[in-house]
């Protein structure tokens, strides 16, 4: 036997050995623990069966109960920041149990994880053994997507299939899967500007015209104003920060780091590096337009060059721009590695295979965010081929346009962030590191509101300086002050069934009830001066204050963000609320606002027009 021949069987021997110890751990612990992510995907499938409004889905506490109702009550789960069409592959697999399902998922996953690797070696020329060895060096984040239940494999293989396909000069194909890859997981919007500046008219007829389709197939199955909810709701703010962990260095994006270096928050950012709000504004829009007007205009001038080192160095491209990139994202990069892998020296591809390595690990320093640091690296020296043949001139003239784009845009910013709450009233009830506070109740005992314990809802119970935890057998939900002395009434969703218990505060004991007491919105005063209620008339749910006496309404809230939830304090003097602002979408935290007794004028607050603004009763029952 040749040593090149017992080379090679050896390689084969070590990537079976390091797929099949993978693949062993991966599904394992995938069986002994509840997949959060795919619970997400499975109960928006049951709500797509169930007929549910799709603005409900987005609704963090309204999702709960519908988990519950799909069989999951051991975690927490939200739809955001999912496109509404992300569920349609997984409606076959709601006939069968949450984590049978999510064993035929992960299946399903291994197959096109398997084709992947095959049509990467085929693409490349490398081989597919050699190929599972890189994806084994990436082993934390595939063993996380299958763990987790994602997505991610699934995108790998769609935008895998589209270079395919590039290669094959099946473009229309090509345009086509980018297409789905966007209606799924919006990954693969970008890449519509890709073909334009690569001139592959096909191809861009292709993809908007698989847009096209998946909007009318969107809007077909939850109708026109719900998916206009979300095209001007949901999705804005989604591309622009996110959807969670807003500031956890475990969400490695550019975004995230100049959030976290920036902006201040007292629950989730209490200390950032500078308090310089207008900084971070400015600069995530000129870094990221840079990056990407860049990207495009040494893609456009070099329009000869490979296209599978193109379609690289832009994967590397759009990656960076996301704003919401957690550990199993990064698997994607598989794709771009090998793509650069053919025809390096071997000083580069020992390189690459060590960047993919650190790419798809847990590192240390996290708080430094160094994979934004190495995506950065890679995708300044994959562009450094394309930027030569581009002129200076390009380049200033880009970078020109996009510091007085950046300017205006962080003008625009800052003009709706000091509207928000966080500018203008106290924070109430801060607890570190608290994702979730909403819907308080008032009571003589102490404020009552709903938080995250663990892989639940809970009640937080504010009284004096202290802030006590109260746990049930389930999760709970929507408290509400019966009477100023208490009790206080929630709903306890366990095992798909909504219950209504009554907590005394004064001997602690709990009590079912049959009947619902309503969540009061709009919420009168106790002295009978003022109504505050939730209203939309603007898009994003914002309180207003009427005076009862008067009739004039003034804006309470604003910014581009939710307020909701008000509930006044006994004395009338303040009223606490939820808000979202600085904050993922639909993961509020609570405010007071003083309410002085003089006429609304000396609040500083914007009138509104009564004709607009005439608050709705709104009874929050399931």
């Amino acid at each position: 036997m040749s040593a090149e021949r017992a080379a090679r069987i050896s390689v084969r021997i070590v990537a079976a050995v390091a797929c099949a110890a993978f693949l062993a751990i991966a599904f394992r612990d995938a069986w002994r623990n509840p997949a959060p992510d795919f619970s997400m995907y499975y109960t928006g499938a049951k709500s797509l069966i169930a007929g549910d409004r799709l603005r409900d889905l987005y609704d963090w506490t309204w999702f709960q109960r519908a988990m519950s109702r799909a069989g999951i009550d051991d975690q927490l789960g939200a739809w955001v920041p999912n496109p509404p069409l992300t569920m349609l592959p997984m409606v076959p697999l709601t006939f069968f149990s949450p984590r049978t399902a999510m064993w035929i998922w992960n299946g399903i996953s291994l197959g096109l994880l398997i084709a992947t690797l095959w049509i990467l070696s085929r693409i490349s020329r490398i081989r597919f053994q050699y190929i599972a060895l890189l994806a084994a060096c990436g082993f934390v984040s595939f063993y996380m997507n299958f763990v987790f239940g994602q997505y991610y494999v699934v995108l790998l293989f769609l935008l895998t299939m589209a270079c395919y396909c590039l290669e094959r000069n099946r473009p229309a194909t090509a345009g086509i899967l980018c297409g789905v890859a966007f209606g799924l997981k919006l990954y693969g919007g970008p890449f519509l500007l890709y073909f334009a500046v690569r001139r592959n008219w096909r191809a861009i007829a292709a993809m908007s015209a698989t847009i096209l389709s998946l909007t009318v197939l969107a809007i077909g199955l939850f109708g026109w104003e719900e998916f206009l909810h979300y095209a001007t709701q949901i999705l804005p703010r989604t591309v622009d920060s996110g959807s969670q962990g807003l500031y956890h260095p475990t969400v490695a994006s550019l975004t995230t780091m100049l959030r976290r270096s920036f902006i201040p928050e007292p629950e989730l950012n209490p200390h950032p590096a500078f308090n310089a709000p207008w900084a971070f504004f400015f600069l995530r829009t000129f870094l990221l337009l840079n990056i990407l007007g860049f990207a495009l205009i040494g893609l456009r001038k070099s329009g000869g060059s490979s296209e599978r080192h193109a379609f690289a160095w832009f994967t590397i491209t759009v990656l960076l721009l996301s704003p919401h990139t957690p550990h199993y994202t990064f698997l994607i990069l598989l794709l771009p590695v090998v793509l650069l892998l053919q025809n390096a020296p071997l000083v580069r591809r020992f390189l690459l295979v060590v960047w993919f390595t650190l790419m798809t690990l847990n590192l240390p320093f996290a708080a430094l965010f160094p994979k934004v640091w190495l995506l950065l690296f890679l995708y300044a020296a994959c562009g450094f081929a394309y930027w030569r043949s581009v002129q200076p001139r390009w380049m200033i003239a880009t970078a020109l346009c996009v510091l007085a784009f950046a300017g205006i845009d962080a003008h625009i910013h800052m003009a709706a962030y000091e509207q928000e709450p966080g500018r203008r009233f106290q924070p109430f009830a801060v607890e570190k590191g608290q994702l979730f506070s909403s819907l308080p109740a008032v009571t003589t005992s102490g404020v009552f509101y709903q938080a995250m314990g663990g892989r639940r809802y809970v009640l937080h119970w504010l009284h004096g300086t202290t802030i006590e935890e109260l746990r049930f057998d389930g999760s709970a939900l929507r408290p509400a002050a019966i009477a100023p002395g208490g009790p206080v009434q929630f709903e306890l969703v366990a095992h798909g069934v909504s219950r209504f218990m009554e907590f005394d505060p004064r001997t602690r004991t709990v009590i079912e009830q049959r009947t619902a007491h309503p969540i009061e919105d709009p919420a009168i005063s106790p002295d009978g001066k003022w109504i505050a209620f939730t209203s939309t008339s603007e898009g994003p749910q914002q309180i207003r204050l009427r005076n009862t006496t008067s009739g004039d309404t003034v804006a309470l809230t604003g910014g581009n963000c939710n307020s909701s939830s008000p509930a006044w304090e006994l004395d009338s003097k303040a009223l606490i609320f939820a808000s979202d602002c600085d904050r993922g979408l639909g993961t509020p935290a609570l405010y007071r606002a003083d309410i002085p007794r003089e006429a609304a004028s000396s609040l500083r607050l914007h009138p509104v027009s009564p004709a607009q603004e005439t608050p709705q009763v709104v009874t929050q029952a399931p």
